[in-house]
């Protein structure tokens, strides 16, 4: 299984966020350094699960900033001497993916990497991972799925055994951020750290040292460099959906084939983003990826929810099919293959009243999803998964 294509159940805002560029990050502070997490092309709505760039020097003293850019996925930033004693073993693999942007077959081995650590994804969310923790030895980690005895993440000094920022949320006061001071006395190393969320193909290092750190100027021009090269496959196929030579003909709900299946990220599009149709007309979407068809979607829908002690949860209800539209018709029983078949699916006929209405997650590429506009007027739409995934149907 490639790491890069693994089905994380999350449920995400359907609100389109403006991009945060590069250039807002580079100032005169001298104090702070800012890496972006994740990263919004302008060409498309997306998700490049890396860090930009995902490598930097800086001094003891200086505060080291990461902005995330909320495409949909959630992050963390996650290191620490646990981390890098069991990351040993996939140096290989974790300099490739930063050289080339691609994500390499999973390797053998790779699963006690994981069993090390705290999960962020199971059978219910792993508290260790979803929360800040900030544990001195590796006997104070959790393991068990509950939360850090201690939240509140001191200076970095290098020889914690786990220093997390917890999922980075969306809205707050430090909505989108997550800093680490560097102590005045920090070791001198190199330090690695990853996305909890998306392993360790997702990581950066962070060299402190006494010499010259990176100025913000030169970590803006490598983040743009190295998030082109993640993009450039995505962009590729991305254009050829847009000129009408998909494999796959008609509305697409995603965007993607067998070249972007390394790619460490994602398109996240209607192809096209406006459709025209007649009243009475039955319009119809393939699903590539998983996505949602959404209508009448709230301004904002939490992607996890967040409880007043901290405890981080899924907000199932995203995920399930709304306003009384169908949702995926289940496999029966008796289908044991790997991959489920297609299905297509009419969701009946729609006239912009009545709420929400959702097809729904679960869906899987080549599935096909129909409505039938039976009033004239605009229709907006969006997946409730991923932000700026927008359209907008018109119907004459």
């Amino acid at each position: 299984m490639k790491l890069g294509i693994r089905k994380l159940k999350i449920s995400v805002v359907a609100a389109a966020l403006a991009f945060m560029g590069f250039a807002a990050c580079s100032g005169g502070d001298t104090d702070s350094l800012t890496i972006q997490v994740d990263y919004a092309h302008d060409e498309f709505a997306g998700s490049l699960f890396g860090f930009f760039p995902n490598q930097v020097t800086v001094n003891p003293g200086t505060t080291l900033k990461f902005r995330q850019t909320w495409t949909g996925e959630p992050h963390t930033v996650t290191l620490g001497t646990q981390v890098t004693e069991l990351a040993k073993p996939f140096k290989e693999l974790v300099d490739e993916v930063h050289k080339t942007g691609d994500v390499p077959e999973e390797p053998e081995g790779y699963q006690f990497f994981e069993e090390g650590l705290p999960s962020f994804f199971g059978a219910t969310i792993g508290q260790a991972a979803a929360q800040p923790c900030y544990a001195k030895t590796v006997e104070e980690m959790p393991l068990d799925g509950t939360a850090c005895p201690t939240k509140a993440l001191q200076p970095f000094k290098g020889d914690e055994a786990y220093y997390s920022s917890g999922f980075i949320p969306f809205e707050g006061l430090k909505g989108n951020t997550f800093e680490i001071p560097i102590a005045e006395d920090a070791n001198p190393g190199k330090y690695l750290y990853y996305c909890n969320a998306h392993a360790i193909p997702m990581s950066g290092y962070i060299n402190v040292s006494d010499g010259e750190q990176s100025s913000q100027s030169e970590l803006n021009r490598q983040a743009k460099v190295e998030a082109d090269r993640t993009a450039k496959v995505l962009l590729e196929t991305y254009k050829d959906e847009k000129a009408g030579k998909s494999k796959i003909k008609g509305n697409l709900a995603g965007s993607g084939d067998e070249r972007t299946e390394s790619a460490f990220g994602t398109v996240n599009e209607f192809t096209p983003r406006n459709i025209e149709a007649n009243v009475g007309e039955k319009v119809t979407w393939t699903f590539i990826g998983y996505h949602t068809i959404s209508f009448n979607v709230p301004p904002y829908a939490p992607v996890f929810k967040v409880a007043k002690n901290g405890k981080v949860s899924f907000n199932d209800e995203l995920d399930q099919p709304a306003g009384g539209w169908p949702g995926r018709t289940p496999p029966t029983p008796d289908d044991f293959r790997e991959e489920p078949p297609v299905v297509s699916i009419d969701a009946g006929t729609f006239d912009g009243s009545g709420g929400l209405k959702s097809s729904g997650t679960d869906w899987v590429t080549g599935d096909k999803y129909s409505v039938t506009f039976t009033k004239k007027g605009s229709y907006p739409y969006a997946c409730i998964v991923h932000p700026g995934m927008i359209g907008k149907v018109v119907v004459k």
